[in-house]
């Protein structure tokens, strides 16, 4: 694997992907697949867009350095890779995703991002990257997550909430009561201190639906 070309055939291999896949999903040609894995095209621009879908390390994709696997991967020396699924997940924006409280509407937008998963998830599942610091330590921004719409949150689930502002909110369900008519009242609940925590009583707030995975992603500075 002395070469961006044999690396990348070998990872998207492993994916189980076609050239032509994997050039859809990141919104390419399969010329430029091809290009790379025949050594004409060293694939400036869109190593870290191809290491993403293909969940392998961008460092070493582009070098060589480094393990293959990914952050959320240990290594392929003692622990079997997961296989990763063809299901295509839009990641949305959170204005995007404010737009799909309701629980009508779907994800058939043609010009977006996708990540692969594995998971057995509903046709309402959506992604999104974190922005901000209120969930850190455990999120940090540019980390994504997987949300299913289809899945109501038990207490110390993370949830994907639309706030007054028609606009997506990433916090912690807290139930706190339910209410003589069975309508439970809950608190969404940010991990920093430095932020406020919503309660349904008192915020309009609506829930949009559970995380079910979450995708963290080491940067060097």
């Amino acid at each position: 694997m002395d070469s961006l070309a044999n690396r990348l055939r070998i990872a998207r291999e492993k994916a189980g992907l076609s050239q032509a896949a994997l050039a859809k999903l990141i919104g390419s040609g399969q010329s430029t697949i091809g290009s790379i894995e025949n050594g004409r095209n060293q694939g400036s621009g869109k190593l870290l867009q191809i290491a993403r879908v293909l969940s392998v390390s961008p460092e070493w994709l582009e070098t060589g350095r480094g393990s293959m696997e990914s952050v959320q991967g240990s290594g392929f020396a003692n622990v079997a890779a997961a296989p990763v699924g063809e299901r295509r997940i839009p990641l949305l924006n959170y204005i995007q995703a404010g737009n799909f409280a309701d629980g009508g509407q779907n994800f058939t937008m043609a010009e977006v991002e996708y990540l692969l998963t594995d998971l057995d998830l509903s046709e309402r599942s959506f992604a999104l990257q974190i922005k901000g610091d209120s969930m850190r330590p455990d999120f940090t921004e540019g980390d994504r997550i997987i949300v299913d719409c289809e899945i109501s949150p038990r207490p110390g689930d993370f949830v994907v909430a639309k706030n007054s502002e028609e606009e997506a909110t990433f916090k912690k369900y807290r139930l706190i009561s339910i209410d003589e008519r069975g309508k439970e009242i809950f608190e969404l609940v940010p991990l920093n201190e430095d932020y406020p925590s919503m309660r349904s009583d008192q915020h309009s707030v609506q829930i949009i639906g559970t995380m079910v995975e979450h995708r963290k992603y080491y940067r060097r500075n």
